[in-house]
Formats: structure tokens, sequence, C-alpha cells
């Protein structure tokens, strides 16, 4: 797990600023699982600050995946208030570019909210996506032992692992166990991002992690930043699941750690005393 390409320590808790201090510029809506990785890294070295899952999950402390729930459960389930505008300012308003899911969960809200950020498109072919969906989201999800770590740990995994079960079900039309209708759902997301940018005038770049530098730099003006480097390519084969099972034990650990001080230091006395009187 060495050289992993975003930060790994918690955010602490930070108070938003009454309006967002910088604009939104950079709008990347491609599916998980086409190089939104590889974009992130590639933004931050162009200077942007990014937004991605990882990010999220870093964010505990300032109530971000507990927004995105309430965003998704408002949208697609008809539960409360629908997010739009400003609300999204609520866990975005640190960044200027976004990739990844939750945040591709929201593509005509986003484009509304953000109507001056330029549209980036990752993409890839479907055939090679459906593979890498199975082993990395299908695979994290079937693991039976997030059940338990959901109940004793309701405030980061019990909102992280359905924020993952969501994102399946939109892109499976409601039946995220389902993965043959991942084909339909990719094609429709796909569809959404071109439709909706059209509508609203924007321009996209479809972009693929290949590509390199050029097209992406030229699209976004930032040639004068053009790294001399090979951009990024990061986040293959089976690291995201490696690293999800690294964080079930890290959160298993944490949650049971108070509850094993008091086990094992009364043990302990009990042992120590036993032991001195039968010395």
């Amino acid at each position: 797990m060495e050289n992993i390409p975003f930060p790994t320590v918690p955010y602490p808790r930070m108070e938003p600023p009454a309006h967002r201090e910088k604009k939104m510029k950079v709008l990347a809506l491609g599916m998980s699982r086409t190089g939104t990785m590889s974009l992130y890294v590639a933004l931050k070295e162009l200077g942007y600050t990014c937004y991605h899952m990882a990010e999220c999950n870093l964010d505990q402390q300032n109530d971000s995946l507990r927004l995105w729930n309430r965003a998704i459960d408002a949208k697609f389930n008809g539960n409360g208030h629908k997010f739009a505008g400003a609300d999204f300012d609520q866990m975005l308003w640190r960044y200027d570019a976004i990739t990844d899911i939750p945040c591709i969960l929201f593509v005509e809200e986003l484009m509304d909210a953000y109507p001056d950020a330029r549209i980036v498109l990752t993409t890839r072919p479907v055939e090679p996506w459906l593979a890498s969906m199975q082993r990395t989201f299908y695979a994290i999800l079937g693991w039976k032992r997030w059940s338990l770590l959901e109940f004793i740990d309701p405030t980061y995994i019990g909102l992280y692992i359905p924020l993952l079960r969501s994102a399946l079900s939109v892109w499976t039309g409601g039946t995220w166990q389902d993965s043959s209708r991942l084909q339909h759902g990719f094609a429709a997301h796909y569809d959404l991002v071109r439709t909706a940018a059209q509508k609203r005038g924007r321009e996209v770049l479809e972009f693929k992690v290949q590509d390199g530098w050029e097209p992406l730099c030229q699209f976004l003006r930032k040639e004068k930043e053009k790294p001399n480097h090979p951009s990024p390519h990061v986040n293959e084969g089976d690291f995201i699941t490696k690293f999800h099972y690294i964080i079930f034990w890290m959160r298993l650990v944490g949650v049971l750690k108070p509850w094993l001080t008091w086990i094992v230091f009364p043990v302990a006395a009990v042992t120590a005393s036993w032991w001195w009187y039968r010395s």
C-alpha cells in the first residue's frame, strides 16, 4: 500500500465561511472506475483543490458523509429537502474541482450550482469498466463483515457503506445487487451528462487517462502549468479493494479499543493477583 495517492489523516472540524471563497472551476462527471482517481491527482498537480470520495471519507468531522446521504435520499427517494445551488457548498466550500462519487450522482444540480465550471467527462470502454466494478465495488460490498461494523460504527462505516450501495442502486435502477443492469446505467449516465451540458450550452471534454496532459491542460487553459512528466495513472487493479480491507480493520480496532481496555486491564489485574498469591 505504498504511494497512496491521497491523504489518509482525517480533517479537523472546520467552520465554512458565509460565502464560497473561490469559484468552482472543474466538474469532472465521469463514472467511478474511469480514471477518476488519476484525474483527481492530475488536477491537484495543476493547482486545483479537488474533491473525490477519498476527500469525503476524510471529512467525517464536517458531516460530509451524513450530508451526502441526506442529499441522495432527498433526490432519489423523495425524503426531505432536495439539494440545489449553495446547498452543495456545505460539503464543497473548500474545493474548486470535483470528481467521482458522490458528486457524479448530481450531474444537473452541480451544473446549475456552478455555471462557470469546465466539464470533464472521464470514460473508458464499457467491458473493462464492468470488470473493474466487479473487482472493486461488488467485491467490497460483498463482504458480510460490513453489517457488523455498520452497527458498531454508525457515524462512519454506517454512513459510508450505504453511500456505496446508493451509487450502485442509482446505476442499476434500484437493485444494486443485480450487476447485469450496470451496462445500462453506464450508458444512461453518459447520455445524461452530454444532454444536460448541451441544454446549458456547456462544452465537455471527453477524456481518457491515456490521453495525457495535453488535451486536459488545453481545455482547462492550463498550458503554461503543463508538467513535463507523464500524467498520473493510479488506483489500478485491486488497490482500492485492498485499501478497504485496511479501512475495515482500522475502524474495527478503533471502535473496540475502549472495550478492550475495560476487558484487558481487569483480566491482567486478576492474573497478576493470582500469580502473586501463588508465589
